[in-house]
């Protein structure tokens, strides 16, 4: 980050002093939301909490190096510190994101929405400019209203990229962080079932996703957009008047046979193995391989290949790039078990789950080769409001099917997914009402040779099913 005066973190932030800011203090360099990482020469914002106020470490910064602290209340600093007062820390935050983002005139950000494959996609796109331009992306999930600004902080002066990933669970706030970040490239990789409980419905979810557009100029900028769902076009279509450019299934005609439109960028011939995702692009002879799993990266890679082509790769360079890509944890992880007798394989997809992303899953799995039996561990999807029982109950019937062994975790796949699965012939059905029970019966469960996937939301934490200790 360029070092920024005290004088202009003030009026960056909309901050009041109760005293001029010297001149002669040295200039911001580094920005610190958790008292812990602080580094000479930084500015401390007092961030309040859910489990922790940031005011009640300022002094803690303080000793530590800080030089200033952004804060909500009266607070009296040491000698040679000083206080910017704000009505909201976290918005002050963002306004000073939002000063350092216009600083970076040389460095294209690329903004990553999207209800399911966000921290893929994100990989994917680093990935495919990394294999000839300096650049980074946001560490782990970083894709809310703290995690974004932070990123841009962190961000090197000689990178020509940053890929943002942001992420939304109430209506704005995709609009907040593309206002922050302002975009040269946007993706919005899919809109599906996620977030339900504050954002509505599907066609709420299509809305908020939309909004990654309102801080790009549509003059310079571009959208990549999934083509397979016209209503998310439609969605875009009163926010962006810029160029698009769509991604989506090779689909040379719809259900009931009809002709539809093509997508820009499509995906042929995809092969799921264990070492990864080999597909053809728009019908070539070339194949691309990914080393993650599941058919639906190869549609996410489509997207890392519009932004590539946009900031001047050729496709042999991209092609080389995406074969390096690594994977997030625990999304489709592939690793292994020891069982009595053997190893199982497992896919950990536990970071979080949805209806989409847990469909995704179960295709995946069908799709592995594999030489025992099906396991599927599914703990609870939340924040789908009241449509949850109806989804849990439509992917408890799917997992059955897939399944060979279905052990559900959680009270709504105790109830509704349980129910389902009881539909389906030649699935053996388990239930727990926690992790704890489910981690001590599972190994019972297992064979040598089966393959297990588990999924659930980020609150059911399902990676403790198979971990060791």
């Amino acid at each position: 980050m360029r070092p920024i005066p005290l004088r202009d973190l003030r009026g960056a932030v909309f901050g009041k002093v109760d005293a001029p800011l010297p001149a002669s203090a040295p200039p911001i360099r580094c920005v610190c939301t958790d008292s812990r990482d602080i580094k000479p020469d930084s500015v401390f914002f007092a961030i309040p909490g859910d489990h922790f106020d940031g005011h009640d470490y300022v002094n803690d910064a303080f000793d530590k190096g800080a030089v200033v602290a952004i804060v909500d209340r009266e607070i009296t600093p040491p000698a040679g510190k000083f206080i910017i007062e704000v009505p909201d820390v976290r918005k002050a935050l963002g306004r000073l994101a939002s000063h350092v983002r216009d600083g970076m005139r040389a460095t294209k950000i690329i903004a990553v929405a999207g209800s399911v494959g966000k921290t893929g996609t994100k990989h994917l796109v680093h990935a495919a400019l990394g294999a000839r331009l300096p650049g980074g992306m946001s560490p782990k999930s970083f894709n809310n209203d703290i995690g974004v600004p932070l990123t841009i902080f962190a961000a090197e002066s000689h990178w020509q990229y940053l890929v943002l990933e942001m992420g939304t669970n109430h209506p704005g706030e995709i609009a907040h962080l593309s206002r922050t970040a302002k975009p040269d490239l946007a993706i919005i990789t899919n809109a599906g079932e996620e977030h339900l409980e504050h954002l509505g419905s599907l066609d709420g979810v299509r809305h908020e996703n939309a909004q990654v557009v309102v801080g790009m100029d549509a003059a310079r900028g571009l959208l990549v957009i999934n083509g397979d769902d016209p209503d998310l076009e439609r969605a875009v279509d009163g926010w962006w008047k810029g160029r698009s450019l769509t991604f989506g299934n090779h689909r040379p005609d719809d259900d009931e046979g009809n002709d539809v439109e093509q997508a820009d960028l499509f995906a042929t011939d995809v092969e799921v193995g264990w070492d990864g995702t080999r597909f053809n692009l728009n019908g070539s002879r070339t194949k691309l391989h990914v080393p993650q799993l599941g058919a639906h990266v190869a549609t996410n890679a489509l997207a890392a290949v519009a932004v590539a082509r946009r900031l001047g790769l050729g496709d042999q360079e991209i092609a080389a790039g995406l074969a390096k890509a690594t994977g997030p944890e625990m999304r489709l992880q592939p690793t292994s078990m020891p069982v009595d007798g053997g190893v199982v394989k497992v896919l950990n997809d536990a970071y979080n789950a949805n209806p989409p992303s847990v469909r995704a899953a179960l295709a995946t799995l069908a799709a592995l080769p594999y030489d025992g039996r099906r396991v599927v561990a599914l703990g609870d999807m939340f924040e789908l409001g009241e449509t949850g029982p109806g989804h849990h109950y439509a992917i408890g019937r799917l997992a059955a099917k897939t399944a060979d062994v279905l052990v559900l975790v959680g009270n709504l796949m105790c109830q509704h997914a349980a129910e389902a699965a009881g539909t389906v012939e030649d699935c053996e059905v388990h239930t727990f009402p926690d992790v704890a029970a489910a981690k001590a019966e599972l190994p019972t469960l297992l064979q040598p040779g089966d393959t297990l996937l588990v999924k659930g939301s980020r609150g059911m934490a399902m990676e403790r099913v198979v971990k060791s200790e």
